[in-house]
């Protein structure tokens, strides 16, 4: 096994499957214990893209999309659509709507036998939305928790793979993120928790290379940033054998052809919509001003609104554990890994809107926190070895899991910090004011409605009544 030459001997043997499905469903039930999904606008096409594959059979957003583009207001607009080939089409990645539309398919054959004015415009659409966004964005979450619960089993003991998941779940923005609504984080995390899975296998089992092109063939998809792995681990099985390199590089090679043959065809770039337009767009609107590289690699560390260690503290000795593995070059592919983390973190550092428009904490790291929650492994053992260590590891996660608990039912996106007293897209400055914090303003605010109770109501009533719901559009209620 590449794990053998850890040299705090932490591999036992492998998973038993009844305490690791219970900790998923617990998992699930707290993900969704806030009867709410955090609106966001950056998940709409993820939103309804499967009821447009469903019921309509196309790409195209016109007819579902149409309320929010009526209803588009602000600086902002509707940067997540853009126009093509005389349609409304997303302007972000299609892999995470595309992984979610089998969860979407009994309430399209529902609205497919619906009345077009229900179908598309309606109170039903949105509740629908509503519900499935939450529900796919934290089966999607609990999935990534699997995958990493597995791959810890491979290299430790069952207490421990089990503890650093529930970390994983609650300690982390996986929990106010990744569970709450359908950004690229979810798929993200996901990718991540499979490249660890697969790199844990056994070198000689067939497929090996394989699996771990497939796990970052996702990731690119997904979110072009995270691209940059690819090249230290290309490195890795290129000293290994010509053979792995190329079963490795066979997934990414047929993922971008597709991908780029996508963007290509709708947006006449292989890179997609997106990075263009959300540039030309902010900077009409003079948004996102440009900060030095500075201030965005503390910023993603220590920034009082979207610190990874103001957010989740115990990531400091996850960084440790890092440094660990890195030095003793542990797993044999370790550093290989590591040197993508730190290749996707630059990459950050160097991007204009580091702190991530409107979110909770630090967003672009998300994708990155299967990484930093493998790698405490390293340290665990001088952790246990000292009454200092336990206490700051203990003292960090209960710290972050209530961090964790303001953004899942606190937090509000257009009525808290990051809109008031003004927009921090305009003025980034105030990521540093530590008398005005968003953990801190989002906790006074108080908790927020459970919108989704609402929504089930909703939906209830019609599918009981068979009612049609009044003349009033989504726009209207949002």
């Amino acid at each position: 096994m590449p794990v053998a030459a850890m040299a705090d001997d932490i591999q036992r043997p492998g998973p038993r499957p009844v305490p690791v499905g219970l900790v998923l469903v617990l998992l699930f039930v707290v993900y969704n214990a806030n009867l709410r999904v955090i609106h966001i606008d950056d998940s709409v096409p993820a939103r309804l893209l499967p009821f447009a594959l469903l019921v309509d059979h196309t790409w195209y957003l016109d007819r579902w999309v149409e309320p929010y583009v009526r209803g588009a207001s602000g600086p902002y607009g509707v940067y997540f659509v853009t126009r093509s080939r005389g349609h409304w089409v997303s302007a972000y990645p299609l892999l995470t709507p595309l992984l979610v539309t089998p969860l979407y398919v009994p309430p399209a054959v529902w609205l497919a036998h619906a009345p077009p004015a229900l179908r598309y415009d309606s109170l039903l659409v949105a509740a629908l939305s509503d519900v499935m966004e939450k529900l796919s964005a934290s089966l999607l979450a609990v999935t990534s928790a699997g995958l990493l619960y597995l791959a810890l089993c491979r290299v430790a003991d069952q207490n421990t793979s089990l503890l650093l998941t529930a970390i994983y779940g609650l300690a982390s923005s996986t929990w106010s993120i990744s569970s709450q609504a359908l950004w690229r984080q979810d798929v993200g995390e996901l990718s991540f928790a499979f490249l660890l899975w697969a790199l844990g296998r056994d070198p000689a089992s067939p497929g090996y290379s394989f699996g771990v092109g497939v796990s970052l063939a996702a990731a690119c998809a997904n979110s072009p940033p995270d691209a940059v792995v690819v090249l230290p681990l290309a490195v890795y099985f290129l000293l290994r054998s010509k053979r792995q390199a190329a079963l490795f590089l066979l997934p990414l090679a047929v993922t971008g052809t597709l991908v780029f043959a996508y963007n290509s065809y709708f947006f006449g770039n292989p890179f997609g919509a997106y990075p263009a337009f959300i540039q030309a767009s902010h900077h009409a609107a003079g948004f996102f001003i440009r900060t030095s590289w500075r201030d965005a690699f503390a910023g993603l560390l220590v920034s009082p609104s979207r610190g990874l260690f103001i957010y989740m503290p115990w990531t400091v000795l996850a960084v440790w554990g890092m440094v660990r593995a890195w030095r003793r070059n542990l797993f044999g592919w370790g550093r290989y890994v590591l040197a993508g983390v730190a290749l996707v973190f630059l990459g950050y550092v160097r991007y204009s809107s580091w702190w991530g428009g409107w979110c909770f904490g630090p967003r672009y790291l998300t994708s990155l926190l299967p990484l930093f929650v493998f790698f405490l492994l390293p340290v665990l053992p001088s952790v246990r070895a000292s009454t200092w260590l336990r206490f700051a590891l203990t003292a960090s996660v209960a710290a972050a899991v209530w961090i964790e608990v303001v953004g899942a039912f606190y937090y509000g996106p257009k009525l808290t910090w990051d809109a008031t007293p003004v927009s921090v897209d305009r003025d980034p400055s105030r990521l540093w004011n530590w008398s005005d914090t968003q953990i801190a303003r989002s906790w006074k605010v108080g908790p927020a409605p459970p919108n989704l109770v609402q929504q089930i109501h909703l939906i209830r009533l019609i599918c009981r009544e068979g009612k049609k719901e009044p003349g009033r559009s989504a726009t209207a209620r949002r």
